[in-house]
């Protein structure tokens, strides 16, 4: 198995890629996490008392999960980019692993920007009352979105040519 980092041509554009894959793998765990570790909070003055969580709102829900599993499909493309899917070798007998490098690609980004867009149009409720439950809740929606970014960015820039090389270079 050879990878991209074997070659003699600019690899740029593939490091570039390789880490904003692992930036939005990493970006869309911590969202899942802030949002599923996000404290009970009780509503004072509620009769009877409430208790708020992220469960309450199917929107979190949907957050968490697909973050997770956007978190999945980023470690298996990582894999694909490393393994050197999606080269424009044709030498390789098979493209199946660039193909599928792509499908994972617009997976991952229809579960990231669908359950971002939809935690940002869940309704307030509990969340301006609860200081901290809204505070997590916010820093788990930037993180869903920077995954998303990180994302996009990293398919975009696959199939832009970079002109340098990172490592590790023939020093020839």
């Amino acid at each position: 198995m050879s990878g991209w980092w074997e070659r003699d041509e600019p690899n740029g554009s593939k490091a570039v890629s390789l880490l904003l894959r692992l930036s939005a793998l990493i970006l869309a765990l911590a969202s899942a996490v802030m949002m599923a570790t996000a404290d009970d909070c009780t509503i004072a003055g509620a009769t009877p008392p409430t208790a708020v969580t992220y469960r309450d709102y199917g929107a979190f829900v949907y957050l968490v999960w697909a973050n997770v599993a956007a978190a999945v499909l980023e470690a298996a493309a990582v894999y694909l980019q490393l393994s050197g899917a999606g080269d424009d070798d044709d030498d390789e007998g098979s493209r199946l692993p660039g193909v599928v490098l792509v499908v994972v690609d617009v997976l991952a980004q229809a579960l990231l920007y669908s359950s971002t867009g939809a935690s940002y149009g869940c309704g307030k409720v509990g969340v301006d009352v609860c200081v901290v439950f809204g505070q997590q809740v916010g820093r788990s929606k930037l993180l869903s979105f920077g995954a998303s970014v990180s994302l996009g960015l990293a398919a975009v820039i696959k199939d832009v040519s970079l002109p340098f090389n990172v490592w590790p270079g023939s020093s020839d």
